[in-house]
């Protein structure tokens, strides 16, 4: 095989620090409060790495990748996480990069194991999944998706939820990006 030795300008578009990735958040500003924002994904997602062709519920990634694979980097607060979702499709792997994260799975969130630094888990599709970062410092969790980038569903209970502390309007703005609060229903 002949290989390629790019100039180190050329390998910049393979780069991405982590200081310089936008703070996913800022796509749904002034649409939806932050603490919404906040029961669905952790307090800041940095997308490093996603599909070229589709923009990714998380943003576009700073490198460009294949398809069906999409890496983030979430940045929780001490208690912060998303609250119980699924995946049709995608199996999420979780890295504990810093702090240590509980990720917890079943239709209820009924089971659970705490992630410590560089701990992974991997979570096959259809599992009710979430994670919150226990410790009482900034974690940062790497996730990684390997599958549709859409194919997400919340529990019903996070819907009533934002339901009732946001009210209607927010959960309408919700599903009008495409979030769904069916997971676990049968279809």
């Amino acid at each position: 095989m002949r290989t390629t030795t790019p100039t180190p300008e050329e390998m910049e578009r393979y780069i991405a620090r982590f200081e310089d990735l936008p703070a996913n958040k800022d796509r749904t500003a002034g649409k939806i409060p932050p603490e919404a924002r906040e029961m669905m994904t952790a307090r800041a997602t940095r997308t490093v790495i996603a599909t070229a062709s589709e923009d990714t519920p998380w943003g576009n990634g700073v490198i460009a990748g294949p398809e069906n694979f999409t890496v983030v980097i979430a940045e929780c607060d001490a208690g912060n996480g998303p609250g119980l979702h699924s995946h049709a499709h995608a199996t999420e792997t979780f890295t504990c990069l810093q702090g240590q994260f509980r990720i917890e799975w079943g239709d209820k969130g009924e089971h659970s194991i705490e992630l410590n630094k560089f701990d992974t888990i991997a979570v096959p599709p259809k599992i009710m999944r979430r994670f919150e970062n226990t410790s009482d410092e900034t974690g940062l969790l790497h996730v990684t998706l390997q599958g549709p980038p859409r194919d997400v569903e919340f529990a019903p209970s996070v819907g009533e939820d934002l339901r009732e502390r946001f009210g209607e309007e927010v959960v309408n703005e919700l599903l009008g990006l495409g979030y769904t609060f069916n997971a676990g229903i049968e279809d």
